[in-house]
């Protein structure tokens, strides 16, 4: 086993494609789950409060 620089060769492959909800390339085509909106695992879009500028 070899490790750092020459073993990053073997990391070529996309792991995420564009979402067919947000639109971000953000849908892990593995797990078939969307990070950025929740596509996949949930009907809800994902938000949270820590999201949003307080105070508006």
């Amino acid at each position: 086993m070899s490790k750092g620089t020459p073993s990053r060769g073997k990391c070529q492959k996309k792991s995420h494609i564009r979402c067919r909800r947000c639109g971000s390339i953000s849908f892990n085509f593995n797990r078939k789950v969307c990070v950025a909106c929740g596509f996949g695992t949930t009907k809800k879009l994902r938000s949270y409060k820590w999201m949003r500028k307080s105070g508006y």
